[in-house]
């Protein structure tokens, strides 16, 4: 039983009883009063404060609405003003932020499901080439590139990460490069970043990468030796008269998120398979 204030008549706590009732700590209960939101039902002159049961309910009201979300503040402000309509606005504009809320954790947990897969993959790729069968992709791309300056790299991506607009996209974000350019040894000659909107949408303004089959290798180390290993998925290509499609993609899958050296990078490096020579 929670000790009451004979006093003051029965159904009267001492702060300490109540918080024990509503199964929290003294210190919430002193929050609540130095922000004006849920206070005793009686001081007496020495200053304790003392609570009545049936403030109780409306305890569990003000839980109620800080689970959902609300601040103590527009808690306050609800209180003071509440009704029935005013209660449904509050629960229809909290339905539809909840809806928000879920569709961004369903991203998040897509982005961390992506990101656990590729690693995998790319950890047990079945040898240094092979041939793997890939999905249609949506590929939001940058402007055209030429060369490699780092600052004109950097603001390049952080505006096409701009262009989003708050849009949800995949983690992983990458280049492509014509083929031919590669092949003829000028692999930043011509190249776009992209990003991988969560669209799928028929009609949208995107780049499609087609699904299909992809000859596919992984480039362990720095971007300095990346070209390197362009090239030998081109030549690879070649040797197992394989006709390549007109762009190669590189994807990081492990970066600085994972590792702390740039020599510890891999990256995705893969070309359509349109045809055999």
């Amino acid at each position: 039983m929670f000790n009451q204030n004979e006093g003051l008549g029965s159904g009267y706590l001492s702060t300490g009883a109540f918080a024990k009732l509503c199964k929290v700590s003294k210190h919430t209960l002193f929050h609540y009063v130095d922000s004006n939101v849920f206070m005793p039902a009686y001081i007496d002159d020495k200053g304790y404060r003392y609570y009545h049961v049936l403030q109780y309910d409306m305890f569990c009201t003000i839980t109620q609405l800080r689970t959902i979300g609300m601040s103590l503040k527009d808690i306050k402000a609800y209180l003071e003003d509440r009704s029935p309509s005013k209660l449904m606005k509050l629960c229809s504009e909290q339905e539809a932020l909840i809806d928000k809320q879920i569709e961004t954790l369903k991203v998040i947990k897509a982005n961390l499901r992506t990101t656990r897969i590729g690693i995998k993959e790319a950890l047990e790729a079945p040898a240094h080439f092979f041939i793997k069968e890939e999905e249609q992709e949506h590929l939001h791309l940058s402007k055209d590139m030429h060369g490699e300056d780092d600052v004109e790299m950097t603001h390049a991506f952080s505006d096409l990460v701009r262009t989003m607009d708050g849009a949800p996209f995949r983690v992983t974000s990458g280049m492509l490069h014509p083929t031919n350019d590669i092949e003829n040894n000028r692999p930043m000659n011509h190249y776009r970043f992209f990003l991988k909107p969560l669209c799928e949408k028929k009609g949208c303004d995107c780049t499609i990468k087609p699904k299909g089959d992809y000859l596919v290798t992984y480039h362990f180390g720095t971007y300095e030796t990346l070209k390197d290993t362009y090239k030998e998925l081109i030549g690879y290509g070649k040797r197992k008269n394989l006709i390549l499609g007109d762009w190669v993609y590189d994807e990081m899958v492990i970066g600085d998120w994972a590792v702390k050296a740039a020599q510890d990078y891999v990256i995705k490096i893969s070309a359509q398979i349109v045809g055999l020579k």
